[in-house]
């Protein structure tokens, strides 16, 4: 009896304990040349796990959104319903990883996308 109350003490302890936060970060508003600005908004999930002393961090882009892109032309509206669908599926594949592939006829936009992208990458890795 002793042993088996020592043994679930012992599981007691060694449970995993999961601190799960989600956070919003926001990259600087980039210029896309002539066209406007580019801001990206990373949602960022964190999951903490702590088993005895061993802590595990894992962070986890779960939404991207670019609330200010160039509008102000119906060709900069065109061109961006068409490259900024595309831009954010790269980057929830990628996750951490700046590098993604860039839209051809977008590349001012997609430039400036990748720069914002980047500080908010840096941010997110505060979390």
């Amino acid at each position: 009896m002793l042993i088996a109350a020592a043994a679930s003490a012992a599981t007691i302890a060694a449970a995993p304990k999961k601190v799960v936060t989600t956070k919003t970060v926001s990259g600087p508003q980039a210029t896309a040349d002539r066209w406007g600005y580019v801001e990206v908004t990373l949602v960022v999930k964190k999951t903490t796990t702590t088993v005895g002393k061993r802590k595990t961090v894992t962070r986890r882009i779960t939404s991207v959104n670019v609330p200010v892109f160039p509008n102000h032309t119906d060709r900069s509206v065109f061109i961006n319903q068409q490259a900024l669908p595309y831009l954010t599926q790269e980057v929830l594949q990628a996750q951490f990883d700046p590098n993604i592939d860039m839209v051809g006829g977008a590349t001012a936009t997609s430039f400036a996308f990748q720069q914002s992208l980047q500080a908010a990458l840096l941010a997110a890795k505060k979390v």
